[in-house]
């Protein structure tokens, strides 16, 4: 699958609560064959006693880059990174990035091979690239004197930056610039979103082409998801597609997930029925043409109350797609799987099944590897929990709460290894009122 940014925040994941017990008619296959990981120690990769919101994550062969913004106690918001060369048993010390002079937020990051680019906002977008698995980097780029909210795509020798400029109270413009030479340049800024007002949700690189879904969610009252391509490494760009059932003012449409496999674009969302809504469906989408043309809508969630929030892998002819749900009760971690390349789904799996409420789902899938993690009230502060499968999702190992810790913890990430043998699971830990940190455990298959 072509690979994707995963930069995760504190507001990222917006996700509401209910309050009853759900029903088990949805119920995740229970494990038929034998599946077992092992995991390694809770690890605290920023380790300061100051406010941390921010963090992304990436992997490539045997490493692991985790960036974040922190603000040392009376000092400038800055952007960190750390890196670990033994598929996340231990990372190096932590490495500035940006300038300690000026704030900066929002970072970015991407890994292929030695290959590591970080993007954020600072002044404006800064880019650094390394070519040496993130020991070395080359010095700032400064990519836009005005801009927020970078994002990273990348494939063999192309880089790809996209990001908002604010335009007025409730304008955007979303820009775009493309190197070729591994980030060492970049070439002209283009505007990609034909004045739409478009925030770009997530960017991937494919086969030379670049795809990227957003919305204008915040920008305005009307917002739809939009989708957009270059097969041309981001020399020139294809006309807008609304890809929105509903389209127009009140009846919104955000939170897009893209993801890239051959000749197919495949694409989900969440779709409410008002801006207070009463009915939320996750809408799927797919293309059979590299992004021509999509085939029509189809509704993944069963149209009962509030389902939010989705995320979606493809890994061979596998889709999977997973959201929060309240529809029978207290939101849970609901999931649906294509093994046809999306022609059809198999009916709903309840993945927590828990009495509290479950959010702000991250999935991962390589080769016949699958996992899942998610935020769950239940224990009382927020915990992340975590499942796993080793056949393409046909069966579940049992639910692990990976944080199990007294206080709030949130915005989890997981990613894989190639192969899937080892996954890596980030998020946040409230340590206290104002020291929040970036936490990291490992997995891997015995």
């Amino acid at each position: 699958m072509a690979k994707r940014t995963s930069a995760v925040g504190r507001g990222t994941w917006g996700w509401l609560f209910g309050g009853l017990l759900l029903s088990s008619g949805a119920v995740a296959h229970e494990v038929p064959r034998r599946f077992e990981e092992k995991f390694g120690p809770v690890l605290n990769l920023s380790d300061t006693p100051t406010f941390n919101f921010e963090y992304a994550i990436a992997a490539s062969g045997d490493d692991v880059y985790v960036v974040w913004s922190d603000t040392p106690a009376g000092g400038t918001t800055s952007v960190f990174l750390r890196r670990s060369s033994d598929r996340g048993r231990s990372f190096s010390p932590p490495q500035l990035l940006s300038s300690g002079v000026t704030p900066a937020f929002i970072p970015s990051v991407f890994a292929e091979g030695k290959k590591v680019y970080v993007a954020w906002s600072e002044q404006g977008i800064q880019f650094r690239a390394s070519h040496d698995h993130g020991r070395t980097f080359e010095p700032p780029l400064t990519l836009s004197t005005s801009g927020f909210t970078p994002r990273l795509a990348a494939e063999n020798s192309d880089v790809y930056v996209t990001w908002g400029v604010s335009t007025g109270e409730e304008s955007v413009d979303q820009l775009f610039r493309a190197s070729h030479d591994r980030g060492q340049s970049f070439g002209p800024t283009l505007t990609i979103d034909n004045g739409q007002e478009i925030g770009v949700t997530e960017i991937v690189a494919s086969n030379n082409g670049v795809f990227l879904v957003g919305d204008d969610a915040g920008v305005d009252d009307i917002p739809d998801v939009r989708f957009r391509r270059s097969t041309d490494e981001g020399r020139t760009f294809d006309p807008l597609i609304n890809l929105s059932v509903t389209q127009g003012p009140l009846q919104p449409s955000q939170r897009a997930r893209i993801a890239v496999k051959e000749q197919k674009v495949h694409v989900v969302w969440e779709e409410c029925n008002d801006f207070f809504p009463t009915l939320c469906d996750i809408v799927y989408r797919r293309s059979p043409n590299r992004g021509v043309t999509f085939e029509p809508a189809v509704v993944l969630s069963d149209g009962v109350g509030l389902a939010l929030a989705p995320d979606l892998e493809v890994s061979g002819q596998h889709v999977f797609v997973a959201w929060q749900d309240n529809g029978p009760g207290n939101f849970d971690i609901f999931l649906r799987i294509s093994d046809d390349r999306g022609d059809s789904f198999a009916k709903v799996r309840n993945l927590s099944k828990s009495s509290g409420d479950s959010g702000a789902v991250s999935l991962s899938a390589e080769d016949e590897f699958l996992r899942v993690a998610w935020e769950d009230s239940t224990p009382g502060p927020t915990d992340i929990f975590y499942r796993a499968s080793g056949d393409f999702g046909d069966s579940f190992g049992p639910i692990k709460n990976l944080s199990d810790s007294p206080v709030r913890s949130s915005a989890p990430r997981v990613l894989s290894s190639e192969q899937g043998k080892n996954g890596y699971v980030g998020w946040l830990e409230d340590l206290s009122d104002d020291n929040t940190d970036v936490f990291f455990r490992r997995t891997e298959v015995k």
